[in-house]
């Protein structure tokens, strides 16, 4: 009984340190601290975002082909690198965000995760706004990550988002989700 309390407090609090990371990793990219939300990003990390399908009569089906983006370590880093030049078009003026992340759930099912590795689900609201328009989009989102232990922190090993919307309200994904 004792044993099995102590392994339900130690979720708890792994479970509280993954919300913890993921809440501070939204007020980064919120704040447009790019290069400090890049330090969290492991060097072997697949960034996705597939495309999703409309099929009759069912309503999760992602394309394993088509992507908005699918990104590695190297193309995160050049988008991180363009944002502090004059080339990034998409981004002027900047977009304002509010990341909301709700539904955190860490599991170790899957399979193929290493010792030091967490499978992690999350639900994800961004507001976005520009300039002093009045308009604004949202993009709502259902996140796959692989996050994986550093020190007394973690980096973001795998991330897929799933939109819940079919076709995009934007013109470009330009931020990080």
């Amino acid at each position: 009984m004792l044993a099995e309390r102590e392994s339900q407090l130690e979720a708890l609090l792994v479970e509280r340190e993954v919300e913890q990371f993921l809440y501070e990793e939204a007020e980064l990219l919120d704040n447009r601290e790019l290069h400090e939300w890049f330090d969290h990003v492991a060097d072997d990390i697949n960034y996705r975002m597939p495309r999703r399908l409309m099929r009759e009569n069912t309503s999760s089906v992602f394309s394993e082909q088509g992507y908005y983006f699918n990104e590695d370590y190297g193309s995160l880093k050049a988008r991180v690198e363009r944002f502090d030049s004059e080339y990034a078009w998409a981004e002027r003026p900047p977009t304002r965000t509010r990341r909301y992340v709700t539904n955190v759930r860490v599991t170790r099912e899957a399979e193929d995760l290493a010792e030091d590795e967490l499978s992690v689900e999350s639900n994800l609201l961004v507001y976005l706004s520009r300039g002093d328009s009045d308009e604004h989009t949202f993009y709502s989102a259902r996140r796959e990550d692989v996050l994986r232990r550093r020190g007394d922190t973690f980096e973001i090993a795998d991330r897929e988002i799933r939109l819940d919307q079919t076709v995009l309200s934007t013109d470009n994904v330009s931020i990080f989700l």
